[in-house]
């Protein structure tokens, strides 16, 4: 009987092949309920949660901000999004090829150095 207690189970008795009912969820899963959506989380990214800033000179930052006002874009990031996109279809093959390389890099970087200033906060 002791081995039985240390063991934490009883080696002498076999496992219930008995049928067990499967048991019915208290709601149903579907778009309108709202209880259940509300526990949904997305996990985002940590780049895209995290904010850097640019430390520029303030001449270039009044052109930009100029360029910003002639444009239909409503923030800064936009704008800046834009310019690199543009600037990226000017690369050549191995320019985008290095740039791509060096940006998976950089955000690894990025992540890395984010997760342990959070880990940091905990």
């Amino acid at each position: 009987m002791e081995n039985e207690k240390k063991a934490g189970f009883n080696k002498y008795r076999r496992p219930s092949n008995e049928y067990k009912e499967v048991p019915k969820p208290k709601n149903t899963f579907s778009a309108t309920n709202t209880a259940l959506l509300n526990n949904i989380t997305v996990e985002e990214d940590i780049l895209k949660t995290n904010n850097k800033s640019l430390g520029i000179p303030a001449s270039v930052w009044c052109e930009y901000m100029a360029l910003l006002d002639t444009t239909d874009n409503d923030y800064t990031y936009e704008l800046l999004e834009e310019l690199i996109h543009e600037r990226k279809q000017r690369f050549s093959y191995e320019e985008n090829s290095e740039f791509e390389r060096i940006l998976k890099r950089k955000q690894e970087q990025e992540r890395d150095r984010i997760a342990k200033k959070l880990s940091k906060k905990k």
